[in-house]
Parts: C-alpha cells; sequence; structure tokens
C-alpha cells in the first residue's frame, strides 16, 4: 500500500467510475463515439477522454480495485452517467459481491414521467441504488417547471439523493444555478448532492480570486440543509484555467467551504478515469493531505472519509 494519509482514518472515494462498455448516448447532446488509446469523437471533435494506456476504453472494477489497494479506500462510490452509457447490469454484478465496499446510482430520466418512475422503482426500489444523477448540459430539462415536480417528488418518496451535474461550460444548459436554488427552497427536504462542487464556473479566470459563482452554489444551504457536495475533477478544471499540481483552485475552493461553514459537507472524490488525463491519482489525494494544513484533524477526517460514509452508507 502506499501510504497517503493516518492508517486510522477512514478513507472513501466518493466519485469513481468503472464500466465494462464506454457506449455512452449523450454528451453535450451528443453520441460519444467511442475509439481507441483513451479517444472519443463527439460530433466532428475529437478529444483525449481517458489515458492513452485505457487502449480500448474499458475501465473495470479491477482497475479501481488495484486503486484500493495502492491508496488504501475502504469504500467506494460508484456513479453511473449518461456519457459512459448505463452499467446496471455489470454495477449490480460488483455490488452483489460487495455490499457493503460499493454503493451506485442510476441515471434520471426526465423527459419521460413514465419511464423515470420506472427508472427510480427499479434503481432505488429494487437495485438498492442511493438515488438518480442527472447531466444538467446532456439531458436538459427545465427544474421548474409544473410538469417536472415528479422528478424531485418520487425521489423524496424513496429518500433518494438527486445528484447533478450543472455543468463545465459556456452552454446554455450549464449552470443553471437560478433553478438550483429555487428547487431547493421547494423542496428543503429533499436529499441533493452536487458533484465537483457544483462546478460554479472554477475553469473561468474571472473568477479567480473571488469564486463568486462558487459562493453563489454554496448558499443552497440556505434553503436546504440536506446538500452534499464533492470535490471530485477540480485537476481537470484547474489544468483548464493554467496551474499545476498542487492547483492552488483546490486549495480556494476548500478555504472557500470552510469560510461558509460548509467544509463538513464536502467530500473527498476523484472523478476516475478521465481526471487521470490531469493528473495522476496520488497528486489527487496528497493535494489534500499534504497541502490542507488549514483544515482541522476533524475536518480533514470528515473530508477524506466520514461525510461521505454518513451521505452514501448511511452511517
Amino acid at each position: 500500500m502506499i501510504h497517503v494519509r493516518n492508517k486510522d482514518m477512514l478513507f472513501i472515494e466518493a466519485h469513481g467510475h468503472v464500466w465494462k462498455k464506454l457506449h455512452g448516448v449523450r454528451f453535450n447532446r451528443q453520441k460519444l463515439i467511442s475509439l481507441e488509446n483513451g479517444r472519443i469523437r463527439v460530433g466532428e471533435e475529437e478529444m483525449q477522454f481517458l489515458p492513452p494506456e485505457m487502449r480500448d476504453n474499458t475501465c473495470l472494477i479491477e482497475v479501481m480495485q488495484t486503486y484500493e489497494k495502492l491508496f488504501g479506500f475502504d469504500k467506494v462510490v460508484l456513479l453511473q452517467t449518461p456519457c459512459y452509457g448505463e452499467q446496471y447490469e455489470y454495477i449490480n454484478e460488483i455490488l452483489k459481491k460487495n455490499p457493503e465496499k460499493y454503493v451506485s446510482i442510476g441515471i434520471g430520466t426526465p423527459e419521460d414521467e413514465k419511464l423515470y418512475k420506472e427508472t427510480a422503482r427499479k434503481c432505488i426500489g429494487e437495485y438498492g441504488y442511493k438515488g438518480l444523477k442527472f447531466e444538467s448540459p446532456d439531458i436538459p430539462f427545465d427544474m421548474l417547471a409544473p410538469e417536472k415536480q415528479f422528478v424531485f417528488e418520487e425521489l423524496m418518496k424513496y429518500n433518494a439523493y438527486f445528484v447533478i451535474d450543472l455543468g463545465w461550460g459556456n452552454g446554455l444548459y450549464d449552470f443553471p444555478i437560478n433553478q438550483m436554488l429555487e428547487v431547493a427552497r421547494r423542496y428543503p427536504d429533499l436529499k441533493i448532492i452536487l458533484p465537483h462542487m457544483g462546478v460554479s464556473r472554477l475553469w473561468d479566470p474571472k473568477e479567480k480570486g473571488n469564486l463568486d459563482s462558487l459562493k453563489k452554489t454554496l448558499s443552497i444551504l440556505e434553503y436546504n440543509q440536506n446538500v452534499y457536495f464533492d470535490c471530485s475533477g477540480i485537476p481537470m478544471l484547474a489544468t483548464r484555467a493554467g496551474e499545476e499540481y498542487p492547483w492552488p483552485l483546490m486549495q480556494d475552493v476548500l478555504k472557500t467551504a470552510k469560510s461558509m461553514g460548509a467544509i463538513d459537507r464536502v467530500m473527498w472524490g476523484s472523478d476516475m478515469p478521465t481526471v487521470l488525463v490531469a493528473c495522476t491519482y496520488r497528486q489527487h489525494i496528497e493535494c489534500i493531505t499534504r497541502h490542507c494544513d488549514y483544515l482541522t484533524d476533524e475536518e480533514l477526517e470528515n473530508l477524506l472519509g466520514r461525510t461521505a460514509d454518513k451521505v452514501w452508507f448511511g452511517q
């Protein structure tokens, strides 16, 4: 094991991905075409989506389990998302073998109420997933429309999480924070998780030094006390902003969360394997374990595992 934290500290990877076949049907509202050597095509654009050593563009559970052994993860949250394509059968095999070590969520389908309710019944009621995940730019919907309130009401019936990626760009459907704040106000008991700190335009140079969009995102706690965040993927956002390890952006984000009384709502996660294009797994961990002296021991332990244990594993 590569030691990166106190051996007595609970350590949870709160945002990882594995899949048997990359077959995403939505990526910025376009079909994702898997090429090879970590590359994909979306529309006319090709991009390096994964590390090139992932030659067949798969990321099997054995990859994650090897990282578990290297870094000492106690538990892992395996998120499913539209751009990878649903992996229900594969994920269910993993959960069945390791019910106390892994959890997952389904993919929200807000376009069709009947399909959505069936998805919730299957994923949460039958498979035991913790909630449903939404991608604002990839499968956008008007969160305030009266005819879409079933999205939140159905999750509340199951006491499940509404997990939403608010978007990484400048598109029409990116960062719908005003809608998100109103949803939190309407449904103060809805359980919400915002991955990547709500993204919050963290990649935008105009945010540097103020992080006003992040502050607006964190203000959601004024309306709903059942909201949590993860700090996954920030090395990718920091790299877009021209930063290098240990990414001052990560420290600015966590300091902002602490100053606003939200640090114990934040969970560490990586967003592996896509984040591994921007950094190593070890760097993503050590930018926390070696560069967060402003956090108390209790805050650090919450960030690295205890909060995720409560949120995702019900302890």
